[in-house]
């Protein structure tokens, strides 16, 4: 496998020809591309997303004319938590989807050493990696998993955009353009709550948590590992936080009478690309 050292931020967005003024419904317009990228470059017969062939198409031309709206995006149009939760989400998921094509990516983001700390974008004349996005804005500048260090530090403007609290389902809906993150959704402010809910029963019902009744152990996966002090901070309030998710009630009922006494494995994280 191929590994590109890059040793500088990709400003994804900084290229094109930034409008005097920015759409009033930029987010709304890229949640519909991500819409289209999903579908439209999707191959059938092969289970596949193809995407070598999305980056001379006319609808990333289109895409990377949207993105260079958010330069002059007023991040202080989104009055609501319901606004910002969902416009950081949806930037974030599109973000990653735009690094894995103008980067090449063929395989697995894993080419592209510190991926999320290499792409950003500009977003109201302010930078933003897709770390700073998930780990500075969504989590409340938390530490990172791996290098412990803050997003934002000192006086930095962008810690005035964090997230009031941190929402744990966030983990369910951002993409990470591997086969173990969650599928590409589009969420909308008005409906936030439901998309929330909906993408915690699919990541928990599609792998994300697995009962082993046998052996009285769950598998999990590894975001419940690296973000356990986001779920409660024990295997007890993770496994509480988890239950509900269940879409069969007796999985519901078994996962919280025994939260106390399961055992916890975690399943590797699967990093190759999502094909579908």
């Amino acid at each position: 496998n191929r590994r590109i050292l890059f040793t500088r931020r990709f400003i994804l967005n900084s290229g094109e020809d930034v409008p005097s003024e920015a759409a009033a419904d930029v987010a709304g317009d890229l949640k519909r591309l991500m819409n289209t990228l999903r579908g439209g470059f999707f191959h059938p017969a092969e289970g596949r997303v193809a995407v070598e062939e999305i980056a001379g198409s006319s609808f990333f031309r289109l895409y990377k004319a949207c993105s260079s709206e958010l330069s002059g995006f007023d991040l202080s149009s989104l009055r609501s938590s319901e606004e910002r939760l969902a416009f950081w989400i949806n930037v974030f998921n599109v973000l990653v989807i735009h690094g894995v094509i103008e980067l090449g990516i063929r395989d697995s983001i894993k080419e592209v050493t510190n991926f999320f700390r290499r792409i950003g974008y500009n977003i109201g004349g302010m930078t933003f990696t897709a770390d700073d996005i998930e780990h500075g804005i969504l989590r409340g500048n938390a530490r990172l998993p791996v290098t412990r260090q803050r997003p934002f530090r000192g006086n930095d403007p962008r810690l005035s955009l964090m997230t009031e609290h941190v929402d744990p389902r966030i983990h369910f809906a951002l993409v990470c353009a591997s086969r173990s993150c969650p599928p590409i959704e589009i969420y909308r402010a008005e409906t936030l709550e439901k998309d929330l809910e909906i993408s915690g029963r699919t990541f928990i019902n599609s792998g994300g948590a697995i009962i082993d009744r046998g052996r009285g152990s769950m598998i999990l996966s590894e975001i419940f590992r690296w973000y356990r002090d986001d779920f409660g901070g024990s295997n007890e309030a993770v496994l509480d936080f988890i239950a509900p998710y269940f879409y069969e009630e007796a999985d519901r009922r078994f996962v919280e009478k025994n939260a106390g006494r399961l055992k916890i494995s975690y399943e590797p994280y699967d990093w190759r690309l999502n094909r579908t």
